[in-house]
């Protein structure tokens, strides 16, 4: 129960750094690769705060292997994901990252061996059905359907990253190793996009737009690394399986958080709050959190 109790507060910490992330995709860069580039190379800014848990040690090849792997994951589903935000609702987009979870038993079984209850199966079915019904107007798929393939695509690598890095966990044995290795890696990975021309002029370009919103990057860096330390040390007592479905209720927090930046400080995000929606929205969320229940409570 303890491990459930630190879990939840990855989707908490994730709610709150997808708010910071749309408002700086939205209105700050126009590309997802200046995004991204600027969002990345923070990634190492608050790795010192690892040592209060432990210290890292010299991973396996196979763990390095892992490790790299992770980080390529980390940086790669970052483009669909900022796509997306840009077109979509920050909670709808949050939601999708359930369609991931269905590969998510098929793997388990394949590579780790777990087996699942019928119980567990109709929760995940609950749980992407919701999400699936989040991006559907009337009895047709939205006009935004290119958002809802790329957080198709980005929720995918996501469920992968999962997969990975449970076998990690349990290949190393050493859940330090799981924050520091990834995080460092993926902060180095962007410094490829300066090899592309019009990437790098860009990222150039955008440097004094960049410095001038820099305290939101930290910000965000350190949101971003709590949800890291909640989730890969909730993991490291949970079944990918539970986990990743812990991280099903961000879209939950994340509509709460809007509407109360909405309404007690006026400050508008790319969150459509009426009545109809909110009704609407909340029903799916609802049945995301019954599907959890179904997961979680074997």
């Amino acid at each position: 129960m303890f491990f459930v109790l630190v879990a939840f507060f990855a989707p908490i910490f994730g709610a709150t750094c997808c708010i910071i992330e749309s408002r700086l995709s939205n209105y700050t860069f126009k590309r997802q690769t200046t995004m991204i580039f600027y969002v990345s190379v923070m990634n190492c800014v608050f790795l010192p705060l690892t040592l209060v848990f432990g210290m890292p040690t010299i991973p396996s090849i196979t763990a390095l292997l892992c490790y790299i792997v992770l980080a390529s994951i980390d940086v790669l589903y970052l483009y669909p994901f900022y796509t997306a935000l840009k077109v979509i609702d920050s909670s709808i987009v949050s939601a999708l990252f359930s369609l991931g979870q269905i590969t998510i038993p098929i793997m388990s079984f394949l590579f780790l061996g777990e087996v699942l209850s019928l119980p567990q199966y109709i929760g995940f079915v609950v749980i992407i059905m919701a999400s699936i019904a989040l991006s559907i107007k009337g009895n047709k798929i939205p006009k935004l359907s290119r958002a809802f393939y790329y957080m198709a695509f980005a929720s995918l690598l996501r469920a992968g990253y999962a997969i990975v890095e449970k076998y990690v966990l349990i290949e190393d044995q050493n859940w330090v190793n799981m924050v520091v290795y990834p995080t460092f890696i993926s902060g180095v990975i962007p410094f490829l996009f300066l090899l592309r021309k019009n990437w790098r002029k860009d990222i150039i370009k955008s440097f004094p737009p960049y410095m001038d919103k820099v305290q939101w990057f930290v910000l965000n860096e350190f949101f971003w690394f709590a949800e890291a330390v909640a989730q890969i040390y909730g993991m490291s007592g949970l079944s990918p399986v539970v986990s990743v479905s812990i991280g099903a209720t961000e879209p939950i927090f994340l509509l709460g958080f809007s509407y109360f930046l909405l309404k007690k400080y006026n400050i508008p995000l790319k969150e459509k709050i009426s009545s109809r929606l909110l009704v609407k929205k909340m029903f799916c969320f609802v049945l995301i959190i019954l599907g959890l229940i179904l997961v979680v409570g074997r």
